[in-house]
């Protein structure tokens, strides 16, 4: 026999106030909020995952101050992409170290191979020293200044039996990797012995001439077979250490630069203002700012070292305190690049760096 029950519930009494709605919004009428309690109830109950957030007002961000920077001109460089090693047609375990470089000065080119980088506390300065002396010693050759001048390895040669002309020739191979374990040959990480450093100096009498130094790795592609890989390269001007970083775009910057016209006749230093339409920059393709598309990128992004933006777009997001747009870091400074191109063979860089903290 089947059994039928009945429940009294209490009947629920509204109070005309609904969930998440602002203190004292009972006593009004519906419809006759207030913008704030309207707010007040849109982020509560229309947004419940605002609801959750603390504090609705951004925290103004300090604009930071510009730093004051420094130009610094080396004397000698290395053209990275050049670098390369030729193998010995006769011994599979010799090659030739060739690549370009320039030198506004005389200069000589130093090569160690297997070598101990070791780092002064006080001066920050960089000495080299051999892990086999015994084996190849330091290698050794004079160039008088020029651009785009090639380096090559001569073996079986004397350096005072060359002149320039005879160490322009064809790369004679002289890197005997037979002596040595080929762990050695690899660069391990953390560590400061460093299978190959190329030394370009600027012929000076001073103790500590201004250098470049190319720190590279072997990479091993096959039996017997070794490639080079360049890892960092540094400068020492007027006494200072300087690490160098790739920019990332900067290409495209060095192609949008326009030719220097200013009124240095007159001496007031200021730049010609009265451009017309057809002076306007012309922007190649890829050069231009990714944010507004409409300038030419001239300012990278720190840490990261991506140049993608213009001046007006990095002033915002230097005030924003936001992400790098192409790799999302957080930026932590702003380094502003002015590229002016004053002849098809020169290109003039200067620098401006700004805190994003």
């Amino acid at each position: 026999m089947g059994h039928t029950a009945s429940v009294n519930r209490q009947r629920r009494v509204t109070t005309g106030t609904l969930y998440g709605e602002p203190a004292g919004a009972a006593t009004a009428p519906r419809g006759s909020y207030t913008p704030a309690q309207m707010q007040a109830l849109y982020l509560s109950r229309g947004r419940p995952d605002m609801a959750f957030m603390s504090n609705q007002t951004r925290t103004p961000v300090d604009v930071p101050e510009l730093q004051q920077t420094c130009t610094v001109k080396n004397h000698v460089n290395l053209k990275k992409p050049s670098l390369k090693l030729q193998r010995s047609p006769t011994d599979p375990l010799q090659y030739a170290l060739e690549f370009q470089f320039d030198a506004t000065k005389p200069c000589r080119i130093s090569v160690y191979l297997v070598v101990v980088e070791t780092i002064d506390t006080e001066t920050g300065g960089s000495s080299f020293e051999l892990v086999h002396e015994d084996t190849i010693p330091v290698l050794t050759q004079h160039f008088p200044s020029g651009l785009g001048q090639n380096f090559v390895l001569k073996g079986g040669l004397k350096e005072e039996e060359t002149d320039v002309e005879e160490r322009l020739d064809q790369p004679v191979p002289l890197l005997d990797f037979s002596p040595y374990d080929p762990d050695e040959l690899v660069y391990k990480t953390g560590t400061t012995q460093f299978p190959l450093i190329i030394l370009l100096e600027v012929a000076s009498d001073r103790k500590r001439p201004q250098s470049q130094s190319t720190f590279c790795t072997f990479v091993k592609k096959g039996e017997d077979l070794w490639d080079i890989k360049m890892l960092k390269q540094k400068i020492l001007v007027d006494g200072l250490t300087y690490e160098l970083q790739e920019i990332y775009g900067i290409d495209g910057a060095v192609a949008a630069a326009p030719k220097a016209e200013r009124n240095g006749a007159d001496g007031d230093g200021q730049d010609d203002t009265t451009r017309t339409a057809k002076d306007e920059i012309e922007i190649p393709e890829g050069a231009e700012c990714i944010i507004c598309m409409c300038e030419p990128r001239n300012t990278t992004v720190l840490p990261c070292r991506h140049m993608c933006l213009c001046s007006e777009c990095a002033e915002a997001l230097r005030k924003s305190a936001s992400t790098c747009p192409i790799c999302r870091t957080p930026v932590e400074a702003l380094l502003q690049i002015r590229v002016e191109a004053k002849d098809p063979t020169t290109t003039e860089f200067e620098t401006e760096v700004e805190d994003a903290k």
